[in-house]
């Protein structure tokens, strides 16, 4: 009976090879994007949840806890709660160089690499639990010690011999100032690539950099709890300090002291600084399209199998004559669906993998192995099989249920039974492409309206380049723009603190004024810098050449929304931190330096700060108007070279860094599309296995049609006219749902495009125009066809 059955399943697959092909093309794929996005998803579910014991990992914020927002810290309040508090059994300063630190590891022969260490409390090792594999954090407490991790001390010493090394420092560094060199105490093994820290270097934090600073916010700080003690309790033990009162920032009554989960990091918390963060609704939505996809492969499965059923019945019903019974022709039937499925997952399988080996998943935010989530990978194999059983039972249960007279005649593919099914199972499809369409399209014009939006400066002809960390008022610094100038490419150049549009956030400070105080991102600058990057003055004077001395007050400029806040003139003095007195020269338009998923505070920018170790490694190039920007480019990377040997200089356009903040976006917006474009086409697939299924029981009509004289074109329409009233009624279906979901996913953005009715127009029209396209290249050969022929085959 099987071999039978199989030889007549085989021989139907020959004569269909086209839409057997395409079939088993959706489903391996289908199966593939499946494997994919579950890799993905569990890279985000697991994230930061690698730590021993992770619940008692925590993260000190200052904010509203119902605002989510993440922020720097000062350092003084951090090294006070780690005294005060008796819930916490480690702390640790968390905080990122400002720039690279060059540095060597042979003294006689300097061969530089330049990197940014992280600074650290000696208690960083025993917060996050890292495992060494030599050496140990015993040394941590003594100054110009470092760990490094395992890749990294392979990367710095090939033959092993790193622990008890040195890593010379050239230059200095603003978080270890005395440090110059750096011991290797110890080697970690390697964290997992879903957690907040590097596999980098960390150092141990300079024990007087702002040791009683409480107002200067340039810090994270984690904590490891004792046993037994929950975050309620620990957050309990913080207001008890009163720590908050003595701050010196921008607080409000919403304003606390608390800790939060590590692992509730990731989801729930902003962060316009380093930290890793994700977006559970983008996670949801791949899931969703996940199953979709599956569920549109399985569709097209039952789809494929009842087109092929007229052409096997014949076969099944001999089976049943020589005494088979409806129950064993199930099983086999059943079990032909579910090889099929199975071999499209090993298909599947092999996709996937010439997918990683190729590096093409680079838009997946994320390093995909089969290995690392086998047990993912062996879970859709179950569901595979799941697919198979159940696309399969229907298929069956059809092909067996008929008497063999009703078998003959074939005429099941017309009844009214047989075409609401059809109709359903196609209009399901047509919802879910119509919805992914919507939603591709307005991620896409999201991310573009972001990146276009004015900032407040002139971004075009503009470049940036990363420099050494040292006073910019050094000879190398003096030469860099002295060659620069000499170019007729380069119009000027100016220097700052940060790279600015690549971050989220920068350091903040607060100042007083007539009793208040106002937060604001603090950016330290040449003279030259506003006039450099095309901002506009608004009211006051700009920079003179003699504000770059170090004097009081201090001496700055401010965004225009910094005015409206404090109703401050250009002119007047405020009281900046540490006693220091600032007087507000004037005031810009607003610039932006973040993107627009935040509402970023106003900026001031000073060209005389004292606290800045006179180091500005950002360099901001103005390229003369009408220059060939591929020229100016070269010229920075040869200046740079001259001026910083060995320096590995980093020159960008600005539309390239501020690009970086969209990055995670551009990034969903890839996936989104690529798999939403998957759904359609494997959608199209069973569009084109239902026009099998009909073309074949409706040669006939189409002869009698032919002879009565219609032409090729109305028998087109015939077939198109269905199929185009279910796609229009399908998309009105679909609207409410792509309305909600895309409503909900622009929540998360302070500056959102409109929602136009025009993108649901065009999904609508795409989804018709594929669809009447698919069926007129298909039908046209049953449309042409020799009336005659077609009699004759019935």
């Amino acid at each position: 009976m099987n071999y039978t059955i199989l030889r007549n399943l085989f021989y139907t697959l020959k004569r269909f090879r086209t839409a057997s092909a395409l079939n088993l093309f959706g489903l391996s794929f289908a199966f593939a994007a499946f494997i994919v996005i579950m890799m993905k998803v569990s890279y985000e579910q697991n994230f930061d949840n690698c730590y021993p014991e992770p619940e008692r990992l925590v993260m000190l914020n200052l904010g509203d806890p119902d605002n989510h927002t993440m922020g720097y810290l000062p350092r003084g309040p951090i090294d006070y709660l780690m005294e005060q508090v008796p819930g916490f059994e480690y702390g640790t300063i968390y905080a990122p160089a400002w720039g690279k630190t060059a540095l060597y590891t042979d003294p006689k022969n300097p061969q530089y690499f330049y990197e940014t260490p992280w600074a650290v409390s000696p208690g960083f090792a025993k917060v996050v639990g890292l495992k060494f594999i030599a050496g140990s954090d015993a040394e941590m407490g003594q100054p110009e010690s470092i760990i490094v991790s395992e890749s990294y001390a392979r990367k710095l010493f090939p033959d092993g011999n790193a622990l008890g090394a040195y890593l010379y420092i050239e230059g200095s560094n603003f978080l270890t100032p005395d440090a110059t060199k750096y011991r290797i105490c110890g080697i970690y093994e390697d964290l997992p690539e879903n957690c907040q820290f590097k596999n980098d270097l960390f150092v141990t934090m300079g024990e007087r950099v702002q040791k009683d600073d409480w107002g200067s916010q340039n810090y994270f700080a984690f904590f490891r709890l004792k046993p037994g003690v929950s975050v309620e309790e620990a957050n309990r033990q913080i207001a008890a300090t009163r720590a908050i009162d003595r701050m010196n920032v921008d607080k409000d009554d919403k304003t606390a002291l608390y800790v939060f989960p590590i692992r509730d990091f990731y989801y729930t918390m902003h962060s316009p600084y380093y930290l890793k963060t994700g977006s559970r609704s983008t996670t949801a939505l791949l899931v969703v399209i996940g199953m979709l996809i599956i569920a549109i492969a399985c569709i097209n499965l039952v789809n494929f199998s009842t087109a092929l059923a007229p052409m096997r019945m014949r076969s099944i019903n001999t089976q049943k004559v020589l005494g088979s019974t409806n129950g064993e022709l199930r099983r086999a039937l059943t079990l032909e669906s579910v090889c099929t499925v199975l071999v499209g997952w090993l298909i599947a399988l092999g996709i996937t993998a010439a997918l990683i080996r190729l590096n093409v998943l680079s838009f997946m935010g994320f390093t995909p192995s089969l290995l690392t989530y086998w047990q993912y990978v062996a879970g859709t194999g179950m569901i595979a099989l799941a697919v198979g059983i159940i696309a399969g039972l229907y298929p069956a249960w059809y092909m067996t249920s008929f008497p063999p007279a009703l078998v003959l005649k074939g005429n099941y593919a017309l009844s009214g039974k047989g075409k609401r099914l059809r109709t359903l199972l196609i209009g399901f499809q047509y919802v879910v492409s119509f919805a992914l369409i919507v939603s591709a399209a307005f991620i896409f014009l999201q991310n573009r309206y972001m990146r276009n939006r004015a900032l407040g400066f002139d971004r075009d002809q503009l470049l940036v380049a990363s420099l050494p960390e040292m006073p910019y008022q050094s000879s190398p610094y003096h030469s860099f723009e002295s060659k620069l100038k000499s170019y007729a490419e380069i119009a000027d150049v100016a220097f700052a603190k940060w790279e600015l549009g690549a971050n989220e956030g920068y350091t903040s400070y607060m100042f007083r004024h007539k009793g208040e105080e106002y937060g604001h991102f603090f950016i330290e600058v040449s003279t030259n810098f506003p006039d450099v990057m095309g901002m506009k003055l608004t009211s006051g004077t700009g920079f003179l050449p003699s504000d770059s001395i170090s004097k009081d007050p201090m001496i700055f400029l401010a965004t225009e929304d910094l005015q409206r806040k404090t109703g401050i003139e250009a002119g007047e003095m405020v009281d900046f931190v540490w006693g220091n007195q600032a007087r507000i020269k004037g005031f810009v338009q607003n610039t932006q330096f973040t993107s627009f998923k935040t509402n970023a505070l106003p900026y001031v920018f000073c060209p005389n700060a004292k606290y800045t170790n006179g180091q500005l490694p950002y360099a901001y190039i103005r390229v003369r108007a009408g220059s060939d920007m591929d020229t100016a480019l070269r010229r920075v990377r040869q200046a740079a070279e001259e001026c910083f040997t060995g320096f590995p200089v980093d020159v960008k356009f600005y539309d390239q860094v501020y690009a970086s903040l969209y990055q995670q976006e551009a990034d969903q917006q890839q996936m989104i599309t690529l798999f939403s474009l998957l759904a359609i086409v494997i959608s199209l697939v069973g569009v084109f296995g239902l026009i099998i299924f009909e073309a074949e029981h409706r040669r006939k009509e189409i002869g009698v049609r032919k002879v009565y004289g219609a032409s090729t074109g109305q028998i087109l329409w015939m077939f198109g006219r269905s199929y185009l009233v279910l796609s229009l009624v399908s998309s009105v279906i679909a609207t409410p749902v792509a309305w909600y979901g895309v409503t909900q996913w622009l929540e998360q953005f302070s500056q959102r495009v409109p929602l136009s009715p025009w993108v649901f127009v065009g999904a609508c029209a795409v989804i018709c125009l594929i669809t009447e396209v698919t069926i007129t290249v298909q039908n046209y050969r049953a449309a042409t066809a020799n009336p005659v022929d077609s009699l004759k085959t019935e």
